[in-house]
Parts: structure tokens; sequence; C-alpha cells
């Protein structure tokens, strides 16, 4: 049951359920936030965060700012082909403990992505 906050006389929240909100809000919103992984670009360490839809797309998140997403074009095991929003095609490939190895069938670029934020 949702209830509207208790404001005092003035309209403003009181200090006591305004301490009360941040305290349950904080540690819900910083769960919310998936870890860095140790990820790699050029076997240079960057960290990242990787997402995955239903339909094989691929997001990439670098701490640095960029973004990438890579949708699926030929779904396979362990290899895959994405091509980037770039256009950009890109070859998957999944290693037996998870981790996945990107890598740009044009230039050689290479993205490794560990399946957990520990390596």
């Amino acid at each position: 049951m949702n209830r509207a906050p208790v404001r005092n006389g003035r309209g403003r929240l009181s200090l006591c359920t305004a301490a009360l909100v941040a305290m349950v809000s904080l540690p819900a919103m910083a769960a919310g936030a998936e870890p860095w992984k140790p990820c790699s670009f050029n076997d240079r360490t960057i960290p990242c965060r990787d997402s995955h839809s239903s339909d094989g797309t691929v997001r990439i998140v670098w701490k640095d700012g960029k973004t990438m997403t890579y949708r699926l074009i030929q779904e396979g095991f362990p290899f895959s082909t994405l091509r980037d929003s770039l256009g950009g095609i890109w070859r998957r490939e999944v290693l037996g403990q998870g981790n996945a190895v990107f890598t740009n069938t044009a230039n050689g670029n290479r993205i490794a992505v560990p399946l957990r934020p520990g390596g």
C-alpha cells in the first residue's frame, strides 16, 4: 500500500521522513547497477558492463563513456556473427567458462568480456 509522504504544516517533508526515504531508496538504487567487469579492448583493460536481449542483441557500456550495440545476424555456438551500430561485423566466440571474445572481421580489433565481474 503506497501512502503519500507525511508533511509538516508548511507542506514540507519532515526531517525524519526524508531520512527514512533516503535510507530505503539509496541501497535499492545501488543494488540495481551491475558491477563493472574487467573487459578489454585490444588487450587494454577497460571496465565495462554488458547486457543481452532475448533477440540476441548485446550492448556494451564502457566505463570511459562509450557504448556500442551488437545485433545478432547469425546465431551459432560457440561462434556467432553480430553487426555493431556502425555497421562493423564481429565474430563472437563463447569460451568454455562463459567468457566471450568479439573479433572484428575487417580490422582484427578484439573485445574480451568475462562472464562475471571478478574476471
